[in-house]
């Protein structure tokens, strides 16, 4: 099976055989789909399943996953689908028993109401098996549109429809229970009961439509009870969650050889696109210490426990070059010296295997690129020590073949740069090659330095992207310079240690950070330091800024403390801490009157009520709206909303989770980050918009004005436009060990403030102005030139030149 069919990148199969294959797939852009390949053995075939999939197009039904492209054209023909997340009906029933009672009452109705869509848009499915119903999070969805042709059209749907609550509650045949047979229906009531009959009745046309079984159900009231959830939290998370998963447990030192390790196994095909390279085990360990081996064995076997490396080593579905933001950008980052270095090992190996000899090293024009790709052109791949000694023997041949052509010119400049790049500039001069080749090296180590500070200073980026222009005009210079980047400004706390905590306020002006028991408060916008003073006598494990920046909170071990900034008064040690060391957080309700703690690892979580002057929602999980004037609190099937002492039931809550809930600022909504996507709610649970935001990171947070949501993890921030559902901002973050990103949003809801790891704050430009005509122009007029000094701690080994 090839890597990829059309834009789409292929994962697991995910169907139980047959005459269509389902397989996970990503497309570009890394979201997550099925896709079906139906057999098609003739054109009459054909025809038919092109009339199928056009009308199974049409369909729009939050119960039924939704068909999103089709290609019958090509070979292998196939339709894409969402995919759902969540056990099939099949795989319930055979691990928890059949289901019986109000569940199957809202199993039927949801069935119903998806086969009604279906049928109401000229479509069947055709195929409806207990392996095309999903539970999923919101509840049961049809899966598997379009796949099968007419299938004897809406009656053998209906048909279908009563074989699967006969199943549903009887379980598979041969088993105990089994409902191998129609027996009369004594586990269904009488209204059920009649319906799966008249479903089942052998002439199709005294069978009823599924708009009138729909109807049915409809006047029973158990069918109107909330949704049919699978019976335990959805556990099916994509590729690329997988992988990150996987990267959390390891050490550092298998951290660091993670990127190494796969982009080995990422190769470039005949048309110079991604695809999966198997290595051998050898070639991975060859020429490392001792240490490295160990490292690299972990990372083997860490990645092959979890399904996404296989022996040998090769990684075992393509979709996750796409599917994983992580390898994603290791990839954009060294997709352009990837066949450079699979030329490089391979030599390095034969060299090795036939006794280092002098014929089989790298001259000339290879070794010239290997050694530029060495000096500047890779970020995360490490040159094992067997590829290294390559590169020197080859090296050194030339020089011995070239020393008294090369010598004169050597001498004048070897003190200036650094070992690697001199070892470019000597094979470059060696051979000969004018000036203008040595500039074009040089920017390429300066174009990919800027790649390398981006994330963490997209102003020195820029800085960096112009020295490479100027240096030469190729397209890794001005990918550098021209590079899309939301984020126009950074700071970053000059003393920050591993230690320190930070906080910023919610309008993203004023920074706070705590070291030992130093209390530092800078302005953000010029980065000048306001404050110094002494914190509490006690370690502190969390802060947090009051909505109107007017106090903060500093949660120590055993109590917490408030702070005015404009008094410089600490207050009086009240309530509790956080004893648990690890991932703590602290946060202030809404309207100010309520400071919540939480340690995420002991799962120690806290309320104080700054005005009562006493603990609140004691054992409680609760979310406060606006002017804290009402709650979410949380307890499964027994959620409440509450408000001036008034509780109201909310089930619809259950398996919510309550922390990636957020209120909007009118009140009347609800934004949660549920596994499938960001869902926004009205307190009815009722979603207020068709679609969910993808990817779902974490924290959530409204714009002042609603019209914006920021979503905000570890390592990144994303931002939607909710008016018209579009993502307007997606960057990547300094990414921190045991802190969540927070993010602050101007009143105007122009800016965006992130504070990331380390104390890093950076600035983004939500409005997306356009791209400027000159930019090397502009990023002097706004920004200046690299400085003598920053030249020199980023391009120690390339003579300096003025920028502006």
């Amino acid at each position: 099976m090839t890597d990829r069919l059309g834009g789409y990148w292929l994962g697991a199969r995910l169907d139980r055989g047959g005459q269509v294959v389902v397989r996970e797939a990503y497309d570009e852009s890394g979201a997550r789909h099925a896709l079906g390949m139906p057999c098609l053995p003739d054109a009459d075939a054909r025809a038919r399943l092109a009339a199928s999939a056009e009308a199974a197009a049409r369909v729009r039904s939050l119960s039924v996953a939704r068909v999103t492209a089709v290609c019958l054209d090509g070979e292998p023909p196939y339709l894409v689908s969402e995919y759902i997340e969540g056990p099939t009906l099949r795989q319930v029933v055979r691990l928890r028993g059949p289901y019986s009672g109000d569940d199957l009452y809202r199993l039927a109705a949801a069935t119903a109401t998806a086969l009604a869509a279906v049928h109401e848009a000229g479509a069947t499915h055709g195929a409806l098996t207990p392996d095309k119903i999903v539970l999923g999070g919101e509840g049961p969805r049809l899966v598997g549109l379009g796949l099968s042709g007419d299938g004897g059209g809406p009656p053998a749907d209906v048909h279908a429809w009563g074989r699967l609550l006969v199943f549903a509650a009887y379980g598979p045949p041969g088993e105990p229970g089994d409902g191998g047979r129609w027996d009369g229906g004594e586990r269904f009531d009488r209204l059920l009961r009649d319906l799966v009959a008249a479903a089942l009745r052998r002439d199709p046309e005294r069978r009823p439509s599924a708009r009138q079984l729909l109807m049915s159900l409809l006047d029973a009231p158990p069918s109107q009870q909330g949704r049919l959830l699978p019976p335990d939290p959805v556990d099916d998370p994509p590729l690329g969650v997988r992988a990150e998963a996987v990267h959390a447990t390891l050490s550092p030192a298998e951290q660091d050889l993670v990127p190494d390790v796969f982009l080995r196994l990422v190769g470039v095909d005949s048309e110079g696109a991604d695809t999966v390279a198997g290595v051998g085990r050898d070639e991975l360990v060859a020429g490392r210490e001792p240490d490295e081996v160990t490292a690299i064995e972990g990372v083997l076997a860490a990645y092959g426990k979890a399904g996404l490396i296989e022996e040998p080593p090769a990684i075992a579905h393509a979709a996750l070059l796409r599917a994983w933001p992580r390898l994603r950008e290791w990839l954009d980052g060294e997709r352009a010296g990837l066949a450079v270095h699979r030329e490089l090992a391979e030599a390095a190996r034969r060299w090795e295997a036939g006794g280092r000899g002098e014929s089989l090293l790298f001259q000339g024009e290879p070794l010239d690129r290997a050694l530029a790709w060495a000096a500047g052109g890779r970020r995360r791949v490490t040159l094992s020590a067997g590829e290294q000694t390559f590169l020197d023997a080859g090296l050194a041949l030339t020089r011995r073949r070239t020393r008294r052509h090369a010598r004169r010119r050597r001498t004048a400049t070897a003190g200036l740069l650094s070992v690697a790049m001199v070892a470019v500039l000597l094979a470059l001069w060696q051979r000969g090659v004018a000036d203008g080749r040595l500039d074009e090296t040089m920017a390429r180590v300066a174009a990919s330095r800027a790649e390398a500070v981006r994330v963490a200073d997209p102003v020195t980026a820029r800085k960096l992207g112009l020295a490479a222009w100027l240096l030469a005009p190729i397209p890794e210079s001005r990918r550098a310079l021209t590079a899309p980047d939301p984020a126009v400004e950074v700071f970053a706390d000059p003393h920050a240690g591993p230690r320190t905590l930070h906080a910023i306020t919610a309008d993203g002006a004023t920074l706070a950070a705590l070291d030992e028991s130093t209390l530092r408060l800078y302005d953000v916008a010029s980065g000048r330091l306001v404050t110094t003073t002494g914190g509490p006598a006690q370690s502190v494990r969390a802060m947090a800024w009051s909505p109107d920046g007017a106090t903060l909170a500093l949660v120590g071990v055993d109590r917490s403390y408030l702070y005015d900034p404009r008094t410089g008064e600490l207050g009086r040690p009240f309530g509790r801490g956080l004893g648990t060391p690890g991932e703590q957080s602290a946060w202030f309700s809404p309207g100010g009157g309520l400071l919540f703690a939480a340690a995420r690892q002991s799962g120690e979580r806290w309320a104080w009520d700054l005005r009562a002057r006493r603990a609140a929602y004691v054992g409680e999980y609760a979310v406060i709206g606006p002017g804290d004037r009402l709650a979410l609190v949380f307890d499964g099937r027994r959620s409440q909303i509450r408000r001036s002492g008034k509780a109201s039931p909310a089930p619809w809550l259950d398996r919510m989770p309550w922390e990636y809930t957020t209120f909007a600022p009118d009140g009347v909504r609800v934004a949660i980050a549920e596994e499938t996507g960001i869902q926004i709610y009205g307190l009815d649970g009722v979603p207020t918009h068709n679609s969910r935001y993808r990817p779902s990171p974490g924290h959530l947070r409204f714009s002042w004005d609603g019209r914006l949501l920021v979503s905000t993890d570890s390592d990144r921030v994303r931002v939607w436009r909710l008016d018209h559902g579009t993502r307007i901002a997606d960057r990547r973050v300094p990414a921190s060990v045991d802190r969540q990103a927070q993010a602050a949003i101007s009143a105007d809801g122009r800016w965006l403030r992130v504070l990331a790891g380390r104390g890093t704050v950076l600035t983004i430009d939500l409005a997306a102005p356009a791209a400027p005509a000159r930019p090397e122009a502009w990023v002097c007029e706004r920004y200046g030139p690299l400085t003598a000094e920053e030249w020199g701690r980023h391009l120690p080994e390339v003579p300096y030149r003025p920028t502006c």
